[in-house]
């Protein structure tokens, strides 16, 4: 499991903008696999400038090529990659906190619609107007210049790209997700949970994606859901591994890699305990 935020503050990542909670990237993909799976601590907005690559997530697929762009909340997915053409983007990395220091006054005072799911959705594909087409293009102005811009430019920069999103009667769903998350101190848990637990992330790293400390992010979690979060997490992948198994679709190690497991062979013998049959048996009889 990549980091990709870690990935592109590192200097692998050489045109890029960094202050506070706030990255601006202007990159080539370094990854080489066609298939990676990556997370981010971060929520990040991808404009593709060339190329085209594909977003996978429990919720479905988003390809984008150039001109395109992706709102892709904080948490894990899968890169599909696409060798023919060089890729190349923006790619923004916003926190929460970001997010509520530059909108708390204009959600008070912009009528945002509240949008069912808007919570819950993981990516979602941003309709580029002209407005966010020209920001593109203005941020695109400060990699190409030798001197680095003021830290406070690169602050009104980022507060631009929120604006222009809310603003934007095309973009509805991605405005109320902002709205609420400027409204609200801590971001869902239950959301973040049912998003992500199919990858293989560890109790600190799920803590992170909920702005929490580890204790009280176990303390939370033992008070929504009544049991610990190691406990759950196990029982969500079975789940999901033995509807998989179901549909035969894909092989045993498929499914073991797509449920979050380490091993074919982890998965083989906690799926056993738990049904009593292996994986492949388990196949054979539905």
């Amino acid at each position: 499991m990549y980091d990709f935020y870690a990935i592109m503050k590192s200097e692998i990542v050489l045109n890029k903008f960094e202050i506070n909670d706030l990255l601006l990237v202007e990159y080539k993909c370094p990854l080489k696999e066609e298939k990676v799976k990556i997370w981010s601590q971060y929520d990040y907005l991808v404009y593709v400038l060339s190329g085209e690559k594909t977003w996978i997530t429990q919720e479905g697929s988003w390809t984008v090529k150039k001109g395109e762009a992706l709102y892709v909340k904080k948490g894990a997915s899968i890169i599909k990659q696409n060798f023919d053409e060089e890729f190349c983007n923006l790619g923004f990395f916003v926190s929460d906190d970001l997010i509520r220091s530059g909108l708390k006054e204009v959600v008070k005072q912009t009528p945002i619609q509240n949008v069912e799911g808007a919570d819950s959705f993981v990516i979602n594909k941003v309709k580029i107007n002209n407005q966010l087409r020209s920001f593109f293009q203005s941020v695109l102005g400060y990699f190409d210049n030798e001197s680095k811009p003021l830290e406070s430019i690169l602050e009104l920069k980022a507060k631009e790209l929120l604006l222009n999103i809310i603003n934007s009667n095309q973009n509805i769903e991605i405005a109320s997700y902002l709205k609420n998350t400027t409204l609200n101190e801590l971001p869902s848990l239950p959301n973040i949970m049912e998003a992500n637990f199919s990858y293989n992330l560890n109790i600190d790293q799920f803590a992170t994606l909920c702005n929490r400390s580890k204790s009280s992010f176990k303390r939370d979690f033992k008070n929504h859901y009544n049991c610990s979060p190691g406990k759950w997490i196990l029982e969500r992948r079975l789940s999901k591994a033995a509807r998989l198994l179901q549909l035969d679709l894909d092989n045993v190690s498929q499914v073991a890699y797509d449920c979050g497991f380490e091993s074919t062979a982890h998965f083989s013998r906690t799926f056993k305990k738990k049904y009593g049959i292996p994986p492949s048996s388990y196949k054979n009889s539905h």
